[in-house]
């Protein structure tokens, strides 16, 4: 029955009653109970259940009336039809249904006094049923009796001798648990949550006390939980009849303890014992009497260090007796005190930010203090605080700067550089003193470098260094904009830059993480020991706890394992990267790992392990892609190009080289680069010839590219170059290559690895097979040790000699997945007359993709991507018939007969 809830026992007697007044017995169905248990409901829904039954029913009103005025009414109502008592005296009907005439009558009476005694009242009934002429069932509810005359109300009745009269009497019970929460769901829309059951708990299951909790909540409003049940909102206040019913649990509490519960509902419905003892100025021992007063109420729950108020129906009728100033007045005395205490400053910055929004501008005044210290422990939170904070009204500048300072270095930390910077910007909007601008400025250079736009750094750099007044700008900004500068062989606009003041103070950790700018000027000029002389102080540095020094010392060693990475010192590399890792995880950076992830990519695709090279940056990409840093995983493509590449992937390799273009051709750059440029450089290659992969590297080299960063990528560079070269018709340059490489050799003869590579670079230009052979001893990694071996073979008048050398390319190549260059040393030995069985016999379908040889895939591949069965042959070290054999047996496989149909199947 709508509106009525866990009452299903009562009806049921109501329905015996009507059925047993058919065969013309009096039914008298009492109602009692303690006030607000729902008598009155209960009687509506018996009298409107009657009249679906199909019977008239007549509820009259008769509260307040005597004795004599009932039995006048009585009278009235069986003088004549109901119909027209009920027009006659409609002020005082509730409700009236004419149902069936001929049927029995159900007359239901509300809060009727005079029925002290229930068989006394049977000749009433009698008489009335008789005058009416129609069986009668009588519905009556009492005033709120007591369980004593309930019970001899009882006892009457089990005396009734009068077989024609059925009395039953209903004493309504507290609603049950079950009954509670439909009734809470229907009013609230939703299943009730837990701590809307402990609001309703304060109603013990009394209904008239249950609806205002109710109702106040909805009118409050509710919020739906992940659970899908209504939690209260927090935010909002209850009505003053909702918080009615906690104000019993406050009574008789000692006035000392009401003082301790008013402070502690000001700073909110859970706190800590620290925070009151400390806003109250007593110990926690001394608060403990008070304390344990409150549990025993039931006004608070009980915790060992932590307190809260038992529900939010509590929490609001404590706190709302407290005015409105006085409560701000306090939130800002407990976050002063608690800034002052030094070991509770989120906490402290909770309340000053809720006293500042209150409109009290010295909670405002000290806000960005607490944030500040809040972020050298809780760095995110205090972001996100200094967020809200930044909304306030009134703010000076000096605690404007500082809130965002605060808010960009959180969202940085958290790698989302874009929302950073644009923090960065927006707290730039307002006008600033110079030096509370350039501080800004500062961080907004560093975090350009970071996202990769060179191009905006250097334009942030400029106006720290070239405004009026400026001369005070920290060296390191200086030296990122003469990197920013010479990246792009900019030398005019390095060398016409203001100059900044020796003087100016700096941060030790920040300064480390600036010398990346200092070292690649020595990297660019082919200085190795200069380059990492000066990255060497980045793990020693004083340690701080400001994330920007963190990031720049992170910044440094980032680009310190990059240049091992070059030059083959993978052991140290890889020890420096997890030491990177942990940092980043110590300071929860968790989308910083995109770069971490990317280093550990590199490493493994310079050491030949494709696969984990593909699994790690694959595995950066992903974590760019869901913290918002993929600007700090440019590496990861440029790794993911070159294997592609190797794999004689492409398709793939050409999808990561479009997206490394933008960097490489718009003047922008992140550490990515160098690694970033070679990819592209053998994308081209292997896509437009060798002629177009020179054409690019002339062209680079024009723009400011030094030769010396381009060779220093990996001992590979300059012999890729000198091959590349001389097999485009271009012996210049492979000259100048080698000529640059033997320079490089020379400014660092600490440094072997640039010997080998020099020597492989000569040994191809000249076809020197000792320099060769040097290069193929001492080469490091495996695919530049195979590309030696492969030129000696070249270079090699013995057939059998350069057999041996290619087998061992071949062998080489194929253990670190580089099909590419398996298939191209294969045609070279079926040039001299071996054939090298590189498939195995593995059982496979008959048709489908599945169904294809790996050399049968990697045709379909370069066919989708465009390329002519010539150009797939060239690419596949194949002859141009041998492709046309394996594209019929492609399409045969496939069921298909047209390239189109083929690239939709690879692209699937």
């Amino acid at each position: 029955m709508v509106g009525l809830y866990g009452r299903n026992k009562e009806l049921g007697l109501l329905e015996t009653l009507l059925a047993r007044s058919d065969r013309g017995h009096i039914g008298i169905m009492v109602v009692s109970g303690p006030r607000g248990m729902g008598k009155s409901r209960l009687l509506s829904s018996a009298a409107r259940l009657s009249a679906r039954s199909g019977l008239e029913v007549v509820r009259l009103n008769f509260a307040g009336l005597s004795g004599i005025s009932h039995r006048y009414f009585l009278d009235e109502v069986s003088a004549g039809h109901l119909e027209e008592f009920t027009h006659r005296w409609s002020d005082w009907v509730g409700f009236y249904a004419p149902g069936n005439r001929a049927g029995p009558v159900v007359v239901a009476l509300d809060d009727v006094e005079w029925c002290g005694s229930v068989m006394a009242s049977v000749g009433i009934f009698h008489h009335l049923a008789r005058r009416m002429g129609r069986p009668l069932v009588v519905l009556l509810t009492r005033p709120g009796d007591s369980e004593d005359s309930t019970r001899a109300n009882d006892e009457e009745v089990d005396r009734n001798v009068d077989p024609t009269v059925d009395v039953v009497h209903c004493r309504l019970h507290p609603l049950e648990e079950k009954a509670v929460r439909q009734l809470a769901a229907d009013v609230l829309g939703m299943p009730p949550g837990q701590e809307v059951m402990k609001m309703c708990a304060h109603a013990e299951g009394v209904p008239g006390r249950l609806l205002p909790v109710l109702n106040g909540l909805a009118e409050a409003g509710v919020t739906c939980a992940p659970d899908g049940t209504a939690q209260p909102d927090l935010k909002k206040v209850l009505p003053l009849e909702a918080r009615a019913l906690a104000f019993e649990r406050l009574a008789g509490l000692s006035d000392g303890t009401r003082r301790v519960l008013d402070i502690a509902s000001v700073m909110g419905k859970s706190f800590t014992l620290g925070a009151l003892s400390s806003a109250l100025g007593q110990t926690t021992l001394s608060l403990l009497p008070a304390l344990r007063e409150a549990q025993e109420a039931g006004v608070l729950a009980e915790d060992s260090s932590y307190s809260a108020f038992t529900d939010l129906l509590m929490w609001q009728a404590v706190r709302e007796t407290v005015p409105a100033p006085v409560r701000t007045a306090v939130l800002r005395d407990v976050g002063h005190q608690l800034l002052v205490s030094g070991d509770a400053a989120p906490l402290g910055a909770g309340y000053l930010l809720r006293a500042a929004r209150s409109g009290d501008r010295r909670a405002a005044s000290s806000l960005p203090e607490a944030v500040a210290r809040q972020a050298r422990t809780d760095p995110v939170g205090a972001s996100t605080r200094a967020a809200e904070a930044l909304r306030l009204p009134h703010l000076d500048e000096p605690g404007h700067v500082r809130l965002v300072q605060v808010r960009a270095e959180g969202l940085a930390r958290c790698g989302q550089l874009t929302e950073a910077i644009q923090c960065l910007n927006d707290g730039l909007q307002r006008p600033l003193r110079l030096d509370s601008a350039n501080s800004l400025r500062s961080i907004l250079t560093f975090l350009h470098m970071l996202s990769g736009d060179t191009e905006s750094a250097a334009a942030v750099a400029r106006q720290v260094l070239g405004r009026p007044g400026s001369a005070q700008a920290p060296r390191e900004i200086a030296l990122l904009l003469d990197y920013c500068s010479y990246r792009w062989g900019d030398v005019a606009r390095a060398e016409s830059r203001p100059e900044p003041d020796p003087a100016a103070k700096t941060s030790p950790g920040r300064s480390t993480g600036f010398q990346a700018f200092g070292s690649f000027f020595h990297w660019r000029n082919g200085r190795v020991a200069e380059t990492l002389g000066m990255l060497d102080g980045a793990d020693g540095a004083e340690p701080s706890q400001l994330w920007l020094d963190q990031a720049s010392r992170t910044f440094a060693t980032v680009t310190r394992i990059q240049y091992l990475a070059s030059l083959r010192g993978f052991d140290e590399a890889e020890a420096e990267l997890q030491a990177v890792a942990a940092g980043i995880d110590a300071w929860r950076g968790q989308g910083w790992h995109a770069v971490t992830e990317s280093l550990r990519a590199l490493l493994a695709l310079e050491q030949g392990q494709l696969q984990a090279a593909d699994a790690a940056a694959t595995a950066g990409l992903d974590l760019g892609q869901k913290h918002g840093t993929g600007a700090l995983a440019l590496l990861a493509h440029a790794v993911l190009a070159i294997a592609s590449l190797r794999r004689m992937d492409i398709q793939t390799a050409l999808r990561h080289t479009e997206i490394l273009s933008d960097p490489l051709q718009a003047s922008r750059s992140s550490g990515a680069t160098q690694v970033a440029l070679w990819a592209v450089l053998m994308v081209t290659e292997a896509h437009e010839g060798p002629q177009a992969a020179v054409h690019l590297a002339e062209r680079l080299l024009s723009e400011g590219v030094s030769p010396y960063s381009m060779l220093l990528q990996a001992p590979y560079s300059a012999p890729w170059l000198v091959r590349t070269a001389l097999t485009a018709g271009l012996p210049e340059f492979a000259a100048k290559t080698a000529v640059a490489a033997e320079s490089l050799a020379e400014y660092n003869p600490d440094w072997p690895i640039l010997t080998v590579a020099a020597e492989h670079a000569r040994g191809l230009l000249e076809g020197d097979t000792t320099a060769l052979r040097l290069a193929v001893e001492r080469h490091q990694d495996p695919w530049s040790r195979a590309q030696a071996q492969e030129d000696l073979a070249g270079m090699t008048e013995s057939r059998e000699v350069a057999v041996r050398h290619l087998e061992a390319a071949a062998n080489s190549y194929t253990r670190s997945g580089a099909r590419r260059d398996a298939a191209r040393v294969r045609h070279r030995l079926r040039e001299r007359g071996v054939r090298r069985r590189h498939w195995n016999s593995a059982a496979r379908p008959v048709a489908g993709w599945r169904a294809l040889t790996e050399t049968e895939c990697a045709i379909a591949r370069l066919v989708a991507a465009g390329m002519t069965n010539r150009q797939a042959a060239q690419q596949m070290s194949l002859s141009h018939h041998t492709v046309n054999f394996h594209l019929r047996n492609i399409y045969r496989k496939l069921d298909i007969s047209s390239r189109v149909k083929l690239a939709a199947i690879v692209h699937q």
